[in-house]
């Protein structure tokens, strides 16, 4: 009885420690994949509305935009 229980724990550990490596691999592509293009995309489109004066204020928010596409920290 005791050597299933140690069994179920080991599983339950081994399972624990792969959800984690695997979600943490998920973020990782999918910051790498999705957000960084995305982020230089919306950079790039605020760098084109910062060059005329009337959509001065869109550029500045999408560099704001862009830069917490890039650091979700900010």
């Amino acid at each position: 009885m005791i050597s299933l229980l140690f069994m179920m724990l080991f599983l339950a550990f081994m399972l624990w420690i792969g959800f984690k490596l695997t979600g943490a691999f998920f973020m990782a592509c999918f910051w790498l994949l999705i957000e960084v293009p995305l982020a230089i995309v919306v950079l790039a489109i605020g760098l084109v509305f910062c060059c005329t004066l009337i959509l001065l204020p869109v550029g500045i928010g999408c560099f704001k935009a862009g830069m917490k596409l890039l650091i979700p920290g900010i």
